[in-house]
Order: structure tokens, then sequence, then C-alpha cells
């Protein structure tokens, strides 16, 4: 059993690939991409090109953000790896060694949109592009967020903010279909507020 999942076949347990070895392929400044050798449980032997953030202390942080008028906090954000706007939940990395995850989503919210939160509530823990990357991240609540002052772009940032109501944030997605990219964490964490009761 894994996680609750009964991965057997027949009464012979479940065989995951074997890593045999891994090694650099290329490295920058802030990522690195690692060549994992392997072997599949029919044989076959392969490698996987994943990779690797370098500076992080802990997971990347995602913040659902809600003002006091129950309004969602979105960017959108031109990305320059899909050389496209992106409309998505403020975000950032944990790359301070003494600062914790909810500092860090503290932080990266002020820093990205100008809203100051005073509550950060851990909801969910996922990965992002499994296929890819091992990057984790950690999505946190934070409630009753007040705009305290314009926003600071980073270097490779240009940022707008917009505030959509919660009630017609499906709507607004899905109205943006054509026009723009969407983060799929954004919608990823909605229903798992709605369970919490938290919105």
């Amino acid at each position: 059993m894994l996680g609750g999942l009964n991965l057997t076949e027949g009464s012979v347990p479940y065989n995951f690939m074997e890593i045999i070895k891994k090694e650099v392929a290329w490295e920058g400044k802030f990522v690195r991409v690692t060549n994992k050798f392997f072997k599949a449980k029919n044989g076959q032997e392969g490698v996987w090109e994943v990779v690797e953030r370098k500076g992080l202390y802990k997971r990347i942080v995602f913040i659902f953000a809600l003002t006091k008028n129950k309004e969602v906090v979105l960017e959108k954000n031109y990305r320059l790896t899909c050389e496209c706007q992106v409309l998505e939940l403020p975000a950032g990395l944990t790359d301070k060694p003494d600062e914790s995850e909810a500092e860090a989503a503290k932080r990266e919210l002020l820093e990205e949109t100008g809203y100051q939160a005073k509550e950060m509530i851990p909801i969910f823990a996922s990965l992002g592009a499994p296929g890819l990357t091992k990057s984790e991240y950690i999505n946190f609540f934070a409630p009753d967020v007040e705009f305290v002052g314009k926003p600071e772009n980073g270097e490779g940032e240009e940022i707008e903010v917009l505030t959509v109501p919660v009630d017609q944030l499906v709507s607004f997605l899905l109205e943006q279909q054509g026009k723009m990219k969407v983060d799929s964490n954004l919608l990823g964490i909605l229903p798992i507020l709605q369970h919490k009761g938290l919105i």
C-alpha cells in the first residue's frame, strides 16, 4: 500500500524504476539540468532530463490572497519562458536561509503586489510540472490583505496587479481563454479553499 493506494500486480509488489546514476549535464546561475539514467521494471534503460532550481532553502510559495472586500489578488506576469503574459497567483522563492515559508510568502506578496498580509495559512503542498522538475510548492491562504503601497518589480519582472471578486473568479478565468495564458495552480487551490470553508 502507498498513500492508501494498492500498487501491486497480483501478489508481486510493484517495482519502481531504478536510478542507475545521475550526472549534471548543464549548470547555470539559477538552474541546473541533471541526467538521470534509469532502468524500468521491464528492464529497459533510458535517461531522463531533470531541471533543478539552485539556491532554494524550502518549497516555492504561492499565495491565494483575499481582500476585505472578498477580492482575489492576481497578477498578469510577463514570463520570458513562454514570451507571453500569464495570469497567476503571487508566488516566489524561498531563497533566504533564515526565512520561514510563511515569511517568504508575506514578503513576496508585498513586493509583487503591494498588499500586506497579517496571516498566512498553509493550505496544500504539491509538485509543479513533475515530468520536468522536482520543485515542490506550498500554497498559502492570506485573508483580509490590505494595500499598503506600490509593488516593487524585481529583475526580469513585469507584473500588473488586478483584483477579481472571488465569486466571479472561475467565470473570469474562462473569459481569458484565447486572450492570455492561465497558471493551472490558480484553479487548483480553489476547491481546497472551498472544502476547508475559507472562501
